[in-house]
């Protein structure tokens, strides 16, 4: 098997979701089954809950799927890959079909899935408790979608997010910004910008390209064109999230600390 057919088998097993699909000879299939040219797999253990380095633990062909002619013999379309942790022998698997109809492999199944196995920045957030509750579960969300290859429906939870964000810090700051909510959320995103800016925590230019761009994903860009951008707007919508996280908490301690201020003053008198 030559590096560029490798590096596609590649990217099938450790970034496209179930269902990706990868347009090959029969053949590119059969060697990768025989040749086992990946030996071993850099994953996420959940067990282990840390990068390690699977080891290829066998397979075998399932002829429940059927079988085709290949050069005059008959042969199977389906496999089930195995990988296990060294550490934890925590089992990994990935079953392939090949598609004559489309000449291409399938990945039908993968145990667990893209997004377990990948180690990923919104569960460190998590952890430092830097996002609510409700913009987590929105976010979980668009990873599940965007681990099965669904990233303009990724796009559709994330946008969900940065609008909600908007209301979030116009409710907290509404007697500043003297209008209602009703009239806030029926103005354009760049005006929402602009009655919020002196509350948001990050610079307001980043916010225009941001919406554009998940507007985009959402109405005029293909799978793929979301799939490339997908991790750098989750990156920087966490980010913003965050930053504005942190700076409501500043805000609350230093009102916390002028109201204390004042009982105990009123208390003294």
């Amino acid at each position: 098997m030559d590096e560029t057919t490798k590096e596609k088998f590649w990217d099938l097993f450790t970034k496209q979701g179930v269902y990706g699909r990868l347009k090959c000879a029969y053949q590119d299939f059969y060697d990768l089954i025989c040749d086992k040219p990946f030996q071993s797999i850099d994953l996420y253990c959940q067990k282990c809950r840390t990068n390690k380095t699977c080891i290829h633990n066998g397979g075998g062909w399932i002829k429940e799927f059927g079988s085709i002619l290949n050069d005059g013999y008959a042969v199977y379309q389906a496999y089930i890959l195995r990988y296990i942790c060294p550490t934890c022998r925590n089992n990994l698997w990935y079953i392939l079909y090949y598609d004559t109809n489309k000449e291409s492999v399938i990945k039908l199944a993968q145990y667990p899935t893209l997004y377990d196995v990948t180690p990923d920045e919104l569960k460190k957030y998590k952890k430092n408790d830097l996002i609510d509750e409700e913009s987590f579960n929105q976010i979980y969300k668009a990873d599940t979608c965007a681990s099965e290859s669904y990233f303009i429906a990724a796009y559709t939870y994330m946008r969900r997010v940065y609008e909600s964000l908007l209301v979030n810090i116009f409710t907290q700051n509404k007697e500043e910004i003297g209008i209602s909510e009703e009239d806030f959320k029926k103005l354009r995103s760049d005006e929402k910008i602009a009655k919020i800016k002196p509350f948001l925590a990050i610079d307001d230019e980043i916010y225009k390209p941001l919406y554009a761009l998940l507007s985009a994903g959402i109405h005029s860009l293909t799978e793929e064109e979301c799939c490339e951008d997908y991790t750098l707007l989750k990156s920087i919508l966490l980010d913003i999230i965050a930053e504005q996280k942190a700076r409501k908490e500043k805000e609350d301690k230093r009102k916390s600390i002028i109201e204390l201020y004042s009982k105990r003053k009123g208390e003294q008198n």
